[in-house]
């Protein structure tokens, strides 16, 4: 455990192994900021399988997670979390700038991710390849003449044109401004022209322009039920307008995990290199926090063993700390300092301002689960998806099922491996459709044991399908490729299934969107330094991670808080030369500390 003692020691404190927590480790120590005499201190609830850790976790780290079929790292795998990044294009100035320019500087060799144009979709009954929607083969919903006879993404474009009007949202700087004072162009059924867009949530405004058979028609044919929940409007008609199939993405070519299994090396050999006392804590979390007097930060620590009690009554001091967190965590950590005995502390995380700009996003349960199979059976089903494995093109295919979407890893194993093994992501669901599965975990014959407040299954990484999961996915699947669940000896049995379910503690969420009623760009802005945001201008206590970004279910997201705050705070040059200028949200708030 970290040293109490007052050693004359700077020590930066990071809680969290995730994304958040590693760049902002791994950045710190090739900045060359740190002195030999100062202290990097990294916490981590989890037991991750970093490279050269003793421990019998899983592959890193937060919420991406890489499995390979049986724990085989030359197997086949598939993403049971976040799964892939948009390359960074200089020209266009789009894409995911940090974790673009993280995986060069790492020398990492990224693949591409291809999603087909002409996805499959099975909705309402009807199977539908998008290039074949058309007049004369429109979609089964009750929309305007014209919605159902084009794809869904167009008719997402249609709602953010609405709800944008001419307005020119190219910059960033652009649209802050949108969230801050972007009014409806025109009247609709509910709301008026000039009405305050970013007052206002997603859905409502959907039904409103478009009606409940388009909502319907754009829940379940985009995929994510998310993308269509009552969020921040004006977040989401910039959001929406841009996501449609065939996106650029890229991967890693033996999982996504591999970029943090990196970034941890890294972080371990720069320290060595530069004298920096490095200190890896697994199994560890933060209790509780309070800001001392003088900016500095007081703290106790709990064992993933017994997270809600801390270790001892021992109060560990941080000149600087990172909550590289997302916010059910954060909260987990403001419910016992709420009642904790730390002395001479304040509370900072339960202000009535913290505690509103923590309320700003809105936690969306995700859930996956992977099959692994000794054939692609799929490829030569009665309605097979546009994949084609020499390009390795993943999907996916869309349904209205509790499956949701699905994605064909394919036998993506190295080449040597023993045996060939075909990955699916059998079902990539989120929101509502999450408890059809969560039922279906624990076999008929058990009883719930564990509260599911303090059920932290997450942390252990991915769990085996019970029985009965299996036969559901069986019987959708039939139902998506042979048209029937009548079919289901079709889909033959896997050699091994898992789950990993993104809403358990200490995570609570998938990803995070913006709630109506707050302005977007001023919470990004002010949520990075929390025990400022309480009015204590010399805390040293910062917030980092995807959920307050404008780059939320992303890496980038991640990475963004955490290079803005060593930017502006630790006066680090950036990373990328296009970084704080037009690929970023988020403007200084804070002086560098010298």
């Amino acid at each position: 455990m970290p040293s109490a003692a007052a050693d004359g020691l700077k020590k930066y404190v990071i809680f969290g192994a995730g994304p958040a927590g590693l760049y902002t480790a791994w950045r710190l120590l090739t900045s060359g900021k740190l002195n030999s005499n100062d202290a990097l201190i990294l916490n981590e609830w989890a037991d991750y399988s970093f490279p050269g850790q003793t421990n019998s976790g899983r592959k890193p780290a937060g919420r991406i997670c890489t499995y390979h079929y049986r724990g085989n790292n030359n197997n086949a795998y598939i993403e049971l979390g976040g799964m892939r990044y948009i390359g960074w294009n200089k020209d266009t100035q789009l894409g995911h700038e940090l974790v673009t320019k993280t995986v060069a500087t790492l020398d990492l060799k990224p693949v591409p991710f291809k999603t087909t144009d002409n996805p499959l979709f099975y909705l309402r009954g009807q199977h539908v390849y998008q290039n074949d929607i058309s007049e004369a083969n429109p979609v089964r919903y009750h929309t305007n003449a014209d919605e159902k006879n084009f794809p869904v993404s167009q008719l997402f474009s249609q709602i953010s044109e609405n709800l944008i009007g001419d307005q020119n949202l190219s910059t960033q700087e652009a649209q802050c401004a949108f969230y801050s004072n972007g009014s409806l162009p025109n009247s609709n059924s509910v709301f008026e022209k000039g009405d305050l867009i970013s007052n206002t949530g997603y859905w409502n405004q959907m039904y409103a322009e478009k009606g409940n058979e388009a909502y319907l028609y754009a829940k379940y044919a985009g995929g994510y039920a998310s993308n269509t929940i009552n969020w921040n409007a004006a977040d989401a008609a910039i959001y929406n307008g841009e996501v449609a199939p065939g996106g650029t993405f890229l991967t890693l070519s033996e999982g996504y995990s591999t970029l943090f299994e990196k970034l941890f090396t890294e972080i371990e050999s720069e320290a060595t290199r530069r004298g920096i006392k490095f200190s890896f804590f697994p199994k560890t979390r933060l209790h509780s926090i309070q800001l001392k007097a003088d900016g500095g930060t007081l703290y106790k620590i709990a064992s993933s063993n017994a997270p809600y009690t801390p270790i001892s009554d021992v109060q560990y001091v941080a000149d600087h700390a990172f909550l590289a967190m997302p916010p059910e965590s954060v909260e987990l950590v403001a419910q016992a300092t709420r009642y904790s005995s730390i002395a001479n502390g304040y509370d900072f995380l339960n202000s009535t301002v913290v505690q509103n700009s923590l309320s700003s996003v809105i936690k969306q349960p995700a859930y996956k689960v992977a099959m692994f199979f000794d054939h692609d059976w799929w490829s030569s089903s009665c309605h097979p998806p546009k994949v084609n494995s020499e390009d390795s093109v993943y999907g996916p295919s869309v349904t209205d099922l509790p499956l949701r979407q699905i994605y064909y890893f394919g036998n993506n194993g190295s080449k040597d491996s023993q045996e060939s093994v075909y990955g699916l992501l059998a079902s990539y669901n989120d929101e509502e459709f999450v408890n059809f599965w969560k039922e279906l975990e624990l076999p008929v014959t058990d009883r719930q044991a564990i509260p599911e407040n303090s059920d932290l299954k997450v942390l252990g990484g991915p769990r085996h399908a019970s029985p009965r999961m299996i036969k559901m996915l069986r019987a959708q699947l039939a139902e998506l490729h042979f048209g029937s669940v009548d079919q289901i000896d079709q889909v033959p049995m896997p050699k091994e299934a898992v789950l990993m379910d993104w809403g358990d503690n200490p995570f609570g969420a998938g990803y995070h969107a913006w709630a109506p009623h707050y302005d977007v760009c001023d919470v990004i802005d002010k949520i990075r330094n929390l025990g400022a945001l309480a009015g204590h201008p010399n805390s040293q206590v910062f917030l980092v991670g995807s959920a307050f970004s404008n780059q939320q279910a992303w890496v980038e997201g991640a990475f963004q808080t955490a290079e803005s705050v060593l930017v502006e705070n630790f006066g680090l040059s950036p990373l990328g030369d296009d970084l704080l200028s037009k690929s970023d949200l988020i403007t200084p708030a804070v002086q560098p500390v010298s």
